[in-house]
């Protein structure tokens, strides 16, 4: 088993702590930390859910809507 230490640190140490942008929950934050500024509580509900393609009727992943459909080839902005 291979273990690596996380190298990455903070300019400033008052950096670490902060507040969800939408419930205000207090968080420690990580360098680089991807959350945007959500607790996981928030990112969970923030994460849209699939929908169905209007044209073959698949589901497409949320986060995948502006792509399109794999299946059929449905793009959002076709005409």
């Amino acid at each position: 088993m291979l273990s690596f230490s996380d190298i990455r640190s903070f300019e400033n140490p008052d950096e670490r702590f902060g507040h969800c942008l939408f419930c205000g929950r207090d968080l420690v934050l990580l360098p680089n930390d991807r959350r945007e500024g959500s607790c996981f509580d928030c990112l969970a509900l923030s994460v849209a859910l699939p929908t169905p393609c209007p044209e073959c009727g698949d589901s497409i992943p949320g986060e995948e809507r502006g792509v399109g459909c794999a299946g059929c080839g449905w793009y959002p902005l076709r005409d």
